[in-house]
């Protein structure tokens, strides 16, 4: 028997049913409520996801991903190399950023930022393809929500700590030609850790009576603000309704949802035994991330000074970094959804930038995510033609992840190794940290 087996066999007996709860169940009070909002709100659409398929050939679509490749070497710095790809039928975009720098922050803050770096460079292929001459839709592997969601920081690579500036300023002008182009920007991502649609169900129960027991509608729907920023403000205002009232109904058990990192498409496998979506919603702003906007449009200066201390004594950043966080206001509104195509499979979070539906709301406009009625059937017959089965969550995407795939060969031997070449060391296996990010 392997080691360490037979304890965890031990494990497995003494946790086995808490592991099964855990996984599959809600807490049980709430449960069966959020399951009966679903259905009997019709925040769920039971549809034939076929009923939209169209031919591929039918649309003009670039799909794009990204990968990287990077080692810490034995002088402390980092040496990275992030590539994105664009597939439009035969032709082929590309972008491609490589670099040796010192950073700041843990092995996890740097991974982060070269994550980061994948995006942009998604972000400003998708930006120099419309540019071009590209109008048809773009698809993006991954959340444009997240994209969008980021703070605007100092970043910890010690040459580029201006890059959460450079990476706003893509963005914006990508949605800006986007939308004079009429160009539909989709970002599609299978089994995200999103909790938006959650979050809207139990907004809408709270005020239920069986919910909120005594309390006024008032506290209870301040108690789930508060629980999304300030958790442990929260859990202390629960013990202040409870003595203040002799019946809180389930608001201790919303809590404690709410505080638990349950995955949106969890609850739809556990919900929902049909192929459909769900309605769409408008998603604004994080509770912190409105806090930084609110200072940047009281103080810019001041918000730069504070949140990028070693760039702020630059005059010249300072005046180009004012320009872009002026521009923040004009970020639109992101529509997301989930579309389950097959029963059998998980479910696929859609994000479109709102102007792609016909709806002009912006992103720091929306608080708590909210429903939005507008005509999504070209998104859902791009979804609905890009479904593979259950192995392909989307053709186009498939293929592009397939090409622009990075393998750790490929980046020692070709990548790396002209690196060395360059900076004239010999980097054998004793030269490299002990710890990849990778």
């Amino acid at each position: 028997m392997p080691r360490f087996y037979d304890m965890f066999s031990k494990k497995i007996s003494e946790k086995r049913d808490i592991w099964i709860n855990r996984y599959h169940k809600p807490p049980a009070g709430i449960g069966s409520l959020i399951k009966q909002e679903i259905k009997n709100k019709k925040w769920w659409i039971p549809v034939s996801i076929k009923t939209y398929e169209r031919k591929p050939n039918d649309f003009n679509v670039l799909a794009i991903d990204s990968s990287y490749q990077m080692e810490r070497l034995k002088n402390g710095g980092l040496f990275y190399v992030v590539r994105a790809l664009g597939l439009n039928g035969k032709n082929e975009h590309r972008e491609l950023e490589a670099d040796f720098d010192y950073t700041e922050g843990s092995a996890h803050e740097v991974t982060s930022i070269i994550q980061r770096k994948m995006e942009y460079l998604e972000i400003k292929l998708a930006r120099k393809a419309i540019s071009d001459g590209f109008n048809g839709v773009v698809l993006i592997d991954g959340s444009l929500y997240g994209r969008i969601s980021h703070l605007i920081i100092e970043s910890p690579l010690s040459n580029d700590r201006e890059f959460f500036i450079k990476y706003y300023q893509e963005v914006m002008k990508l949605f800006k030609l986007a939308k004079e182009n009429n160009v539909l920007v989709i970002g599609i991502s299978k089994e995200s850790g999103s909790k938006f649609f959650r979050d809207f169900l139990i907004k809408q129960i709270i005020t239920l009576p069986e919910v909120r027991g005594e309390v006024s509608d008032e506290e209870a729907k301040k108690l789930i603000s508060t629980s999304l920023d300030r958790k442990r403000e929260a859990f202390e205002y629960v013990k202040q309704l409870k003595l203040k009232y002799s019946n809180i109904g389930l608001l201790e058990e919303i809590l404690k949802e709410l505080t638990t990192p349950r995955p949106d498409y969890q609850l739809i496998e556990a919900s929902i035994t049909e192929p459909g979506y769900t309605v769409p919603l408008l998603l604004g702003p994080s509770s912190r991330w409105v806090r930084r906007i609110k200072q940047i449009e009281m103080d810019p200066i001041g918000y730069l000074k504070t949140q990028f201390p070693i760039l702020s004594n630059n005059e010249d950043f300072l005046k180009y970094a004012k320009v872009v966080l002026n521009r923040l206001k004009e970020l639109p509104a992101i529509v997301s959804f989930h579309v389950l195509p097959d029963k059998r499979d998980s479910p696929l979070r859609i994000d479109v930038p709102a102007f792609c539906i016909g709806s002009s709301t912006k992103f720091q406009d929306v608080g708590w995510p909210e429903p939005i009625d507008e005509d999504i059937s070209e998104v859902l017959s791009i979804v609905a033609t890009g479904y593979g089965g259950l192995d392909y969550h989307n053709i186009w995407l498939w293929k592009v992840d397939r090409e622009v795939k990075f393998h750790r060969r490929e980046f020692d031997e070709m990548y790396l190794s002209k690196f060395k070449e360059l900076v004239g060391v010999n980097l054998n296996a004793r030269d490299y940290r002990r710890v990849r990010f990778v």
